[in-house]
């Protein structure tokens, strides 16, 4: 009988352990747990955070690839926030996690921010297939993706803190399995992983933890692994986590009672993970300020797509080359910080395509109501791809300035633009006119006297038997109306018989 009840006890605690929490954190106690009702839904009165489409040149795909960020409310470039790369599941696309019938995680975001239980943050949500000729699994070369291109392209556009302590990665299904290889595998780049309903494509404990765990327990501050129950794939978390006990690395192992492999389980988790990462220090922001970029001339050439701001724009391949910025809008805008314009510009130039009618470019300074500088008018061109150069005055511009383009106009899609910069007309001075007084009139060989002579040479230049220098010429001119001809010999002989005694207006 004890052997059995000894038996029954060591089962018990092996199902505790499979199951328990271990968490590094203490103010942590009331969580993982589920959501209130309402969690997901949008509620009156919550500022909303905007959800904007980009596309990025990717280095993995050769290719121009597609993603969403999740801009928070008040999104401001005088300030920095952290990111979270949010994955999705086989076969999805970069738009599940925010759209209604999905993860819904701009709303879950937004209500929390409201209720002061999560910092301001950035959620960035790429396509995770990244497939393309020659590539075997698009899903493995994501990675790829990820650091050498989608990274560095949104800490190169939005006001980013830029070190692992501030980048988070989670995602559910084949997202989750990513979570895992991308995460554990790459720790000097995320601090903060949440792997929910991870799929098959999870690593091998031996690849996800080469080193038998050694990094992970000194760098991680956040491993938050979750599954429902019956989920049939809840086996490679729980690998995972098993792992995890057995080499102590601290980390949180949520299982939800009756929770399949859907988005019930899916938004509870994230719910869980943006609150969880927020305890463990995503969004501390007390980091210093960084430097501020250094200034780019605003006489050299500029591609449109290398703005630091934003608003409604996308990126899309051009006919001509690389990528330009297009789908703009009435009242969308972007921003290039610290241009530097010298001592002062006096024109505008921007290379655009429009297969509307096209619209304006407000060029403002250090806002997006700041001073109007010039504006462009962009016709239509006859199609997105069909290229002209623009050009436009500006005026009362000089040293370094944040440039707003604003761009107005009819409804609809306005225009496309591949590269602008700004130009300086040179100034030609107006020639000082030679005064009167070097003038000696009728002195046509420059000798100092006025006879014979000079009437003679006068002749010959008028029958292009001779040529005068300059100052002959002028000379030579006596009746002043600026042309050397028979009338002029007919003056200079009249003042040589002293018929008159002064030339015309002398």
């Amino acid at each position: 009988m004890s052997r059995k009840l000894f038996s029954v006890l060591l089962i018990c605690m092996v199902l505790i352990a499979s199951i328990s929490t271990t968490v590094n954190i203490s103010s942590a106690a009331s969580l993982p747990s589920m959501p209130p009702s309402g969690y997901d839904q949008v509620r009156n009165g919550v500022p909303k955070g905007q959800v904007v489409n980009i596309s990025y040149y990717s280095t993995a795909t050769n290719s121009t690839r597609p993603a969403k960020v999740y801009l928070p409310p008040g999104y401001s470039t005088s300030k920095r926030y952290s990111v979270l790369y949010l994955l999705h599941g086989i076969g999805g696309s970069e738009g599940d996690w925010f759209a209604d019938w999905g993860g819904r995680a701009s709303i879950i975001a937004d209500n929390l921010i409201a209720e002061g239980k999560i910092k301001p943050l950035i959620i960035v949500t790429p396509n995770t297939n990244a497939a393309g000729p020659g590539i075997g699994d698009g899903y493995e070369n994501f990675t790829k993706d990820l650091i050498n291109c989608l990274i560095p392209y949104i800490e190169s556009r939005y006001s980013v803190y830029t070190d692992r302590e501030h980048r988070a990665i989670a995602g559910l299904s084949m997202g989750g399995g990513q979570s895992f290889n991308i995460g554990l595998t790459n720790l000097d780049k995320f601090a903060y992983i949440g792997p929910i309903s991870s799929a098959p494509n999870t690593y091998p404990n031996n690849r996800l933890f080469p080193d038998g765990g050694a990094a992970a327990r000194q760098k991680l501050k956040l491993l938050f692994i979750a599954c429902g129950t019956n989920d049939p794939l809840i086996g490679f978390g729980q690998r995972v986590h098993e792992f995890c006990v057995a080499n102590n690395i601290n980390h949180i192992y949520w299982l939800i009672q009756g929770g399949g492999h859907d988005y019930n389980v899916w938004k509870a988790g994230l719910w869980n993970f943006l609150q969880l990462a927020e305890q463990a220090g995503l969004t501390d922001y007390n980091a210093p300020t960084p430097p501020p970029p250094t200034p780019r001339s605003a006489f050299e050439r500029i591609e449109a797509e290398d703005f630091n701001n934003m608003m409604g724009i996308q990126n899309e391949s051009c006919e001509e080359g690389g990528v330009n910025i297009g789908y703009i809008e009435n009242g969308d805008y972007v921003v290039y910080s610290r241009i530097d314009f010298g001592d002062g510009a006096n024109e505008f130039q921007a290379r655009v395509a429009s297969g509307s009618s096209g619209g304006k470019i407000e060029l403002r300074l250090d806002g997006i109501d700041g001073t109007l500088i010039g504006t462009c008018t962009v016709p239509g061109t006859g199609g997105w791809q069909n290229w002209v150069d623009v050009k436009c005055d500006v005026s009362g511009v000089s040293g370094i300035h944040d440039l707003y383009l604003k761009f107005t106009g009819g409804s609809g899609y306005l225009l496309n633009i591949n590269w602008w910069k700004f130009g300086k007309t040179a100034v030609i001075p107006t020639p000082t006119p030679t005064p009167i007084s070097n003038v000696r009139l009728g002195d046509v060989n420059e000798d100092g006297d006025i006879d014979s002579l000079d009437l003679q040479y006068l002749k010959r230049y008028v029958l292009r038997k001779i040529e005068l220098t300059e100052t002959g010429r002028k000379n030579a001119d006596v009746n002043r109306d600026g042309s050397i001809d028979s009338l002029d010999v007919n003056v200079l002989k009249r003042y040589i018989l002293r018929v008159i005694d002064f030339f015309p207006e002398q």
